[in-house]
C-alpha cells in the first residue's frame, strides 16, 4: 500500500487555510488604516492653540463692530447681504466652506459688492454636506462664523456669537 502524499490529501489544506486567511486579513486591514489616516489630527498643537487665540479675537472685532448679514446659498449661486453694523470698508468677502470631517470637500468663494449692496459669487459645482462656514473680509481683520447643511434653500441669518 502506496501512502499518497501529503498535499493530496484534505485536512493539510483543511488546517493551513485558516491561519493563512487571517494573515491576509491582518495584512489588507493594515494597508488599509494606513493608507486612510484621519484629516483631523495636527502635528504643532502649539502653533495651533496660538491660532486659535487669533481666530476669537477676529470674532470679537465682528462682535465690536456689531455685523449681521443674511447669507442664501441656492444651487451654484451665494449671496450675502449686511443687515446691520459698519460694512463700509468691505469691498469684497471670502466666503470658505470647511467640510466637518472630511478635508478634501473644503472650498471657499470670494463674494464681491454689486449695486444693491449684496454681495454674490458663483461655486463651481453644487455642494452637499455639513459644512461650517466663516465669512471675512479680504483684509482678514474680522471674521464670522455659522454651521451650515447644503444644500439649502432658505435664508440664514449670520450673527456674531455673543456669550
Amino acid at each position: 500500500m502506496n501512502p499518497t502524499p501529503w498535499y493530496k490529501n484534505f485536512w493539510p489544506w483543511f488546517l493551513i487555510f485558516f491561519p493563512l486567511a487571517t494573515i491576509i486579513a491582518c495584512v489588507l486591514l493594515v494597508t488599509l488604516a494606513v493608507g486612510n489616516g484621519p484629516d483631523m489630527v495636527v502635528d504643532d498643537y502649539y502653533k495651533k492653540g496660538k491660532a486659535i487665540n487669533l481666530e476669537l479675537s477676529k470674532f470679537n472685532k465682528a462682535k465690536a463692530l456689531y455685523l449681521h448679514g443674511d447669507l442664501r446659498v441656492q444651487n451654484q449661486k451665494v449671496s450675502f447681504k449686511f443687515t446691520k453694523g459698519d460694512y463700509s470698508k468691505v469691498h469684497a468677502l471670502k466666503l470658505s466652506f470647511y467640510h466637518r470631517t472630511i478635508e478634501k470637500y473644503d472650498f471657499a468663494v470670494i463674494l464681491t459688492k454689486n449695486a444693491s449692496d449684496e454681495f454674490t459669487g458663483l461655486l463651481d459645482e453644487p455642494h452637499s454636506g455639513a459644512f461650517t462656514i466663516f465669512i471675512e473680509p479680504m483684509d482678514g481683520s474680522w471674521k464670522m462664523k455659522e454651521k451650515l447643511q447644503l444644500p439649502h434653500q432658505d435664508v440664514i441669518a449670520i450673527t456674531p456669537q455673543y456669550k
